[in-house]
C-alpha cells in the first residue's frame, strides 16, 4: 500500500463491546474523560465518543462482551504519572508502569466489562514508514 491514495494514515475509531452502553458511557466519560459526540448511524445499541485528536471510541452494547480474546487500545497521555495517580483516586486497578526499550512508559487497566486499555506516553521509537 505504498500509493499515497490508499496508504493507511491514522486510526479513525476503535470499538469496545460492553454489556450496558449507558454504564459504559458513564465510565468512559467519568474515568477516562472521553467525551460523547453525535453518532452518525441510526442505531440504538451504541454511543460514539471522541478524543481531542479526533480519533473515536465506539462503545457497542453486546451481551457477549468483552471480545475474546480481549484486544486493547493504547491511549497516549502527556503526563503518565499524573494519569496513573488520577485513576488510582477513582479506585481503578492498574498494573505497574512499565518502561519499554524506546523509553515509552505504559500501564494497563480494564473497563467494567473487562476490555483491556493501555495508557502510554508517546513512543520514542519514531515513525519508520
Amino acid at each position: 500500500m505504498s500509493d499515497d491514495g490508499i496508504r493507511l494514515k491514522a486510526i479513525n475509531h476503535i470499538t469496545y463491546n460492553v454489556k450496558s452502553k449507558d454504564a459504559a458511557l458513564k465510565w468512559y466519560q467519568e474515568v477516562l474523560g472521553i467525551m460523547q459526540i453525535p453518532k452518525m448511524v441510526d442505531s440504538d445499541h451504541l454511543y460514539w465518543l471522541q478524543l481531542p485528536s479526533g480519533a473515536m471510541v465506539h462503545i457497542i452494547e453486546n451481551e457477549d462482551s468483552p471480545s475474546m480474546p480481549s484486544h486493547h487500545t493504547a491511549f497516549e497521555v502527556d503526563d503518565i504519572d499524573a494519569s496513573y495517580a488520577h485513576l488510582l483516586t477513582k479506585g481503578i486497578e492498574l498494573t505497574d508502569i512499565q518502561t519499554r526499550h524506546d523509553g515509552q512508559r505504559a500501564y494497563y487497566l480494564n473497563d467494567p466489562d473487562g476490555n483491556r486499555i493501555e495508557i502510554c506516553t508517546r513512543s520514542g521509537f519514531g515513525v519508520l514508514v
